[in-house]
């Protein structure tokens, strides 16, 4: 009898299947190390400004703008546009590569021109934009003012960054992952600059106020930087950038304003967000930056992991669909699901154990205050609750995108900011920042049931199929050792803490998912653990 291949239980049978999966291991450890590259210094970032601004009033002008802008942003970029260019170029590209240029090309255009005017009715129309993020200001003399002037200076910002993401979308069409991950670093180099220049004496004339707005000038011309970093990739591949009439074009223009809705719930956190700090701005000084700087630290692992499932799978999710392989489909997505799973099950209840002693090692430095990281800490502690839930979200948003069933993510999406605004409303007063972020966790795990029954209905898809109870022991004893450590470390300060419970507690669940047998690992390990 021939002796059978070694293929791992959790593969489907085939040997195309087996190298898929491979692949998609190889993939996502490179968008990984990437997405890792660049969250590093978002944290560098982040605790520079908030060191070298404090925690109070004058940062919750800047992310309050910021967070404006970031709505804009996320909804035609950062994984938005993937989700509803890429279907679209997968099927245009099927009529051959010139159809595929041709499109492109109108999508430039569309992109192009609407941030451009996206941006100037952002800047025009600054005062009132910002009434929408941040109500409460009104009644601070100046804060208001100073949080439109920094939103005016963020808007440039919109025309490079979403071309950029345009050109991300065409690159991981043409299955190019590592570069576009690693061009939003940009970012966080350009804030950085600008800070060190700060540090050793530079624009010393300016004062506090007007340190910030030359903050927020840097980052918004950092968008120009991740443009030029991926155009020779891009060109590369076959894209140009000449404009062109995008109404000859009856796929591009229709098409992409049809699936307007779908990019605005595909930002459904950063909308999340936006209402959080509308609320947040009736709350004490400094809730507006623990909102902040809580979703970026739980965003590192929906960043490096969830979205970056989603945007693997996408393509070939988009193919299998366009090719009507039902079966196939399925196989592709169990993976990106559950490679999600693996990771945002421990980094929730990890976060949630080390909330405090994170925040105090990042940020509690300078003019940022204990009493600030206390606030912080109770809201990463509840909105890490929902990481599970964040990250199911993405991956099922994608999948349902990529059969081109836009209608279920848009109500599933509307219904969780609707029940997150409520929420927000009852929690707010008795729980503070803490609050806002428990509303935001309890809506998206509603989403998260409500998508899984529509990936059921629309795929056939079942989560029973997905490892479910194994990493979730594991996952257990990855908390209890975070535990134990912080506690046992606790009189050796917070950085201590931090540098050595977080890659204990790692290295102790994915020791777990081994003894456990959970061979699905390999999908975030690739077969090295």
């Amino acid at each position: 009898m021939p002796e059978k291949a070694n293929i791992p239980a959790w593969a489907p049978a085939g040997e195309a299947a087996q190298e898929g999966h491979g692949a998609f291991a190889r993939n996502l450890s490179g968008m990984a190390g990437a997405g890792l590259i660049t969250k590093v210094l978002g944290y560098a970032r982040d605790a520079l400004l908030v060191a070298f601004f404090g925690g109070g009033a004058l940062a919750d002008a800047y992310y309050a703008a910021f967070r404006l802008m970031n709505v804009f942003r996320r909804t035609v970029g950062e994984g938005a546009l993937n989700a509803v260019f890429i279907p679209l170029l997968e099927k245009e590209k099927t009529r051959g590569k010139a159809a595929g240029q041709k499109f492109f090309s109108s999508s430039w255009t569309i992109i192009f021109w609407g941030s451009a005017l996206a941006a100037a009715a952002g800047i025009l129309f600054r005062q009132e934009l910002v009434l929408l993020a941040a109500r409460g200001f009104r009644s601070s003399p100046g804060q208001l003012e100073l949080t439109a002037l920094l939103a005016a200076v963020f808007m440039p910002h919109l025309v490079f960054v979403n071309a950029a993401a345009l050109f991300t979308a065409a690159l991981n069409s043409a299955r190019k992952f590592f570069l576009p991950a690693l061009a939003p670093s940009a970012f966080s180099i350009s804030v950085i600059a600008v800070l060190a220049a700060f540090h050793y004496g530079l624009f010393g004339g300016l004062d506090a106020r007007g340190k910030i707005i030359l903050v927020a000038a840097a980052a918004s011309a950092s968008g120009l930087l991740q443009v030029i970093a991926l155009l020779p990739l891009l060109r590369r591949e076959g894209y140009g950038l000449a404009f062109n009439n995008p109404l000859k074009n009856l796929g591009a223009a229709p098409a992409l304003m049809a699936a307007a809705p779908a990019a605005l719930t595909l930002a459904q956190d950063q909308v999340s967000m936006l209402i959080n700090t509308m609320y947040a701005s009736f709350l004490e000084p400094g809730s507006i930056t623990a909102i902040y700087n809580s979703a970026r630290l739980v965003q590192f692992p929906v960043s490096l992991f969830a979205a970056a499932a989603a945007t693997l799978s996408l393509p070939e999710l988009a193919a299998r669909s366009a090719a009507g392989d039902a079966e196939g489909f399925r196989r592709r997505l169990k993976p990106a699901l559950t490679a999600s799973w693996l990771i945002m099950l421990p980094a929730a209840l990890g976060i949630a154990v080390m909330a405090l002693p994170i925040c105090r090692a990042l940020f509690e430095h300078g003019k940022f205050l204990p009493e600030q990281s206390l606030v912080t800490a109770r809201a990463l502690f509840w909105l890490a609750l929902g990481l599970p839930a964040y990250g199911l979200n993405k991956v099922a948003a994608s999948a349902l995108y990529a059969m081109r069933r836009q209608k279920a993510p848009i109500a599933i999406i509307s219904g969780q900011l609707a029940l997150n605004a409520l929420l927000c409303l009852l929690l707010m007063r008795p729980m503070g920042a803490g609050g806002l972020m428990l509303a935001t966790s309890l809506s998206s795990w509603a989403a998260a049931l409500a998508f899984l029954f529509a990936l059921k209905r629309e795929a056939g898809f079942s989560p029973l199929t997905m490892p479910l109870f194994r990493p979730s022991l594991a996952a257990g004893a990855c908390a209890l050792a975070a535990l134990a450590l912080r506690e046992l470390l606790a009189p050796a300060g917070p950085l201590a803490v931090t540098v050595v419970s977080v890659p204990a507690a790692v290295a102790v669940y994915f020791t777990a998912l081994r003894l456990l047998k959970v061979e699905e690992r390999n999908l975030v390990t690739g077969g090295k653990f």
